[in-house]
């Protein structure tokens, strides 16, 4: 059951992406929702369920953009998911200061990669870091409505 709850989450993440994504940008600079939904599944479910589904979110999105050498969002992500996953258990993943670090981190590295493959290194920094920054400050924001908020309880992983 929450295997089938982590695939929507991911499903309706890359469908929010996709239609809404840029309605949320700032000075072209937008937010990676998947990033985030892909980040509380790996520290919440571990290494093996936060690679499986980011390497499927990933190829997701590299077949719906035909202009990116596919495989490159599927590699970012599936890396993110098994970093993530795999240092959960020696985090504190209730501390919105190190909900940030894990969100900008993962966003860069996801960028890094993306940016390396697809022979566009520049972009890195001009796009990469504030993609990062944002995506760090939304997701900490989202995890600090549904903890305190809407009460998801004190014992659920709040990214």
């Amino acid at each position: 059951m929450i295997i089938a709850r982590n695939i929507l989450l991911i499903f309706f993440a890359l469908l929010f992406q996709a239609s809404w994504g840029r309605a949320l940008a700032i000075y072209g600079i937008v937010p990676d929702l998947v990033i985030i939904t892909l980040v509380f599944i790996a520290i919440s479910r571990g290494q093996i369920e936060g690679t499986v589904l980011g390497f499927a979110s990933g190829l997701l999105i590299d077949l719906y953009d035909p202009g990116v050498r596919l495989g490159i969002n599927a590699l970012g992500n599936s890396l993110i998911g098994f970093g993530v996953g795999y240092s959960r258990l020696g985090i504190v993943a209730e501390s919105l200061r190190v909900q940030a670090v894990i969100l900008f981190f993962a966003t860069l590295l996801h960028d890094v990669i993306f940016f390396l493959f697809s022979s566009d290194p520049i972009k890195i920094l001009s796009i990469g870091l504030g993609t990062s920054f944002y995506t760090a400050a939304l997701g900490t924001g989202l995890s600090f409505v549904f903890a305190r908020v809407i009460g998801m309880g004190r014992h659920a992983p709040r990214l």
